[in-house]
């Protein structure tokens, strides 16, 4: 039996995370490998010091068990879990990465947080970011509106760019669509030719170029998969911008679950040019896994 770490916070924003987490653990109930999850609510010291001074951290941990179950016992999500936690650390990020390690836990699940204004978006919290760059295990975020909605009838989709940091993501793609019983997509995004290049060929060549290009991304994916041992995943190649051109294969297919892998970048660089799956984590409609490189 796998487990599955899954942040509880006493805001809405984590019901989507349990919901998905939920969802994939009766997806496999039945199999071999079932997953358990453990639900673990995380008190950071700092952020409530002044309570601290007036109420004793044993006290206060007991009203956040109340408060905790209250909030599981009204959204009707306490069922799913095999136990719940409450924790006291300096940093949630951190307490979640040592439960994960305590409990030998394959993966993380955490809500994205509604943006604090009139607009209704999401956004990755300052937690999600920390433990992103951290990827103790695999991460998955979860939009809060997944509480409500239907998942994808689509198939689990796996990001590539054929560097070996996609190759345990595309592994992790295809355990979880055969949990879910979906096909496992390996997806691979080529950017559009320079559009300057159109001008020195008519329309015929120009398509037939592009097609060419086209040819050869897909036969380069397919000799990354039948070289580590995926061959089992359908190839496909979209070609334009990275963001805009996963979102779009996103809706048009109706996956239920994205998963990218990730580099371990020192974290001065990680932190000038950013990370492609923390802007996918952030953005797209839909839970996000994050895999670390094996």
């Amino acid at each position: 039996m796998s487990t599955w770490i899954v942040a509880l916070d006493l805001r809405p924003s984590s019901h989507g995370a349990v919901r998905f987490a939920s969802w994939v653990a009766r997806a496999g109930a039945q199999a071999q490998d079932a997953i358990a999850l453990v639900g673990v609510h995380v008190i950071e010291r700092e952020q409530l010091a002044p309570i601290f001074r007036l109420q004793s951290p044993e006290e206060v941990g007991r009203r956040a068990r109340e408060a905790l179950q209250h909030e599981l016992d009204e959204a009707a999500i306490r069922e799913f879990f095999a136990r719940e936690k409450v924790a006291l650390g300096p940093r949630a990020h951190d307490v979640l990465a040592h439960e994960a390690a305590s409990e030998g836990a394959t993966a993380i699940v955490m809500g994205r947080q509604l943006a604090p204004d009139d607009r209704a978006t999401v956004r990755l919290g300052t937690n999600a970011r920390r433990l992103l760059r951290a990827l103790p295990v695999p991460v998955i975020i979860v939009p809060p509106d997944y509480a409500k909605i239907s998942f994808g009838a689509g198939p689990v989709l796996a990001a590539t760019d054929l560097s070996d940091d996609a190759v345990a993501a595309c592994r992790f793609a295809r355990t979880m669509a055969a949990r879910l019983g979906r096909e496992a997509v390996a997806l691979h995004i080529t950017p559009a030719l320079d559009p300057v290049l159109k001008a020195y060929l008519a329309e015929g060549p120009w398509r037939e170029l592009a097609e060419q290009e086209h040819a050869a991304a897909l036969a380069r994916l397919t000799a990354w998969l039948d070289q580590h041992g995926l061959s089992d995943m359908r190839a496909d190649v979209e070609t334009g911008p990275l963001l805009d051109t996963v979102g779009a294969v996103v809706q048009r297919t109706r996956a239920p679950l994205l998963v990218v892998g990730s580099r371990r970048l020192p974290t001065l660089e990680r932190a000038f040019i950013g990370s492609t799956a923390a802007a996918l984590a952030a953005e797209m409609p839909l839970p996000v896994a994050v895999v670390p490189q094996r």
